[in-house]
């Protein structure tokens, strides 16, 4: 390019990226008061994780601007940490709920039944080193 050095175009495209990702979570939680409402505890507890990102994003953009970055300061790793947190306690709870459920009654049926029902090649294999046994035997 004209002269901008490598390093701060690297830095720049950085700061794009993070931005575009600033953009389409803002775009993922803007619905209007009406619609936020009508959203169940976990649709709610989504949308304050994302906050949380979108406030943690522009503090870390802040701090950038000033020269500094998210390591120079303490309360933000602190916050970053805590969005982290439950960030992870959210996906653990989608993964909970998206999980398939469990007829237990039909598990426990099927493993009662797999556990005693020999297939036909063992029993081929046992009844012939059961004839062997009783041959060597006489």
């Amino acid at each position: 390019m004209s002269g901008i050095p490598d390093d701060l175009i690297a830095k720049l495209e950085k700061f794009d990226d993070l931005l575009t990702k600033l953009e389409d979570a803002v775009d993922e939680i803007d619905v209007g008061v009406e619609k936020h409402y009508e959203r169940n505890a976990h649709e709610m507890a989504l949308v304050d994780s994302v906050s949380m990102f979108l406030m943690d994003s522009l503090l870390w953009a802040t701090q950038a601007t000033k020269g500094g970055g998210a390591d120079k300061n303490e309360e933000l790793l602190i916050d970053l940490a805590r969005t982290k947190r439950v960030t992870a306690d959210m996906k653990e709870i989608n993964l909970r709920q998206d999980a398939p459920r469990i007829n237990k009654q039909a598990a426990g049926n099927f493993v009662r039944n797999a556990l005693w029902e020999v297939p036909d090649q063992q029993k081929t294999t046992t009844e012939k080193e059961v004839k062997t046994e009783e041959g060597t035997k006489k």
